[in-house]
């Protein structure tokens, strides 16, 4: 069962949406909220499921409600925006389909041309400049977002709503794109929301749309995760290098 309940009736030629729902590193969850933040936009809709966890979420001031996909807007330069996010996602494949079809079918009767998924892309070592993946409906549409500076992402997948939603959105004719900020599985392993994977997402969305927005508190938030995770993996391997010592210091009394 999905309710979808109307805040606001909001009808914009050309509008593009930004999604991000949680996942790894909270990439995506992180770009949204900051969408909305730093815009000031407004809500205008919320999608209610049964498929999403069975939980009474309490919020400010005691305010309890469901688990939803909050759809927010704003107007920022003159360019109409939505924003999309949530604070969870439905755990089956099937739901997460159907919940990303009613949004995609929502933001396609407001009027959205294009938009933009962000997500993670999960990295095996720590790397110092954060790279942006793209991989969209079509190529007429990525390719503005590969001339600011993201590489193409030429196979895999992205699991999720943050994935699906691409493709319910070419369904409705809404061009779309996936933008996947680089960041480091110790970050992600570690449990940290990675704001420097965030920041390299919202860099790219303003330079392909033109926004000016200041990116210092997630820079901020990036530097001190990342202080924090390198100390830690530090610790980790100095004690993994002084068991692996201490194992081999014991075995060398067997050799005969």
């Amino acid at each position: 069962m999905i309710k979808i309940v109307v805040l606001r009736e909001v009808r914009a030629k050309d509008a593009i949406a930004v999604s991000g729902f949680p996942g790894m590193g909270l990439v995506g969850k992180t770009v949204a909220d900051f969408f909305i933040k730093t815009l000031n936009a407004k809500p205008v809709a919320r999608i209610y499921s049964t498929k999403f966890p069975a939980q009474l979420v309490i919020r400010s001031n005691a305010i309890a409600d469901l688990n939803r996909v909050d759809i927010y807007f704003a107007n920022h330069n003159g360019r109409p925006l939505f924003i999309v996010t949530s604070d969870t996602q439905p755990i089956h494949d099937e739901d997460q389909h159907e919940l990303s079809y009613r949004v995609a079918e929502y933001l396609a009767n407001c009027g959205v041309r294009e938009l933009i998924a962000t997500a993670a892309f999960v990295t095996e070592v720590i790397v110092e400049k954060r790279r942006v993946f793209v991989t969209g409906s079509n190529e007429h549409v990525m390719k503005k977002y590969i001339d600011a500076g993201a590489e193409p992402l030429n196979e895999g997948m992205v699991t999720g709503m943050n994935g699906v939603i691409v493709g319910w959105a070419a369904a409705f004719d809404i061009e779309a794109v996936c933008l996947l900020g680089e960041t480091w599985r110790s970050i992600v392993e570690l449990n940290y929301v990675d704001y420097g994977a965030a920041k390299t997402i919202v860099d790219l969305i303003a330079k392909v749309w033109n926004m000016k927005l200041e990116t210092l508190e997630l820079m901020q938030h990036s530097q001190r995760v990342e202080a924090e995770v390198r100390q830690l993996v530090r610790t980790y391997l100095k004690h993994l290098s002084e068991k692996e010592e201490r194992e081999e210091r014991k075995s060398s009394y067997y050799i005969t």
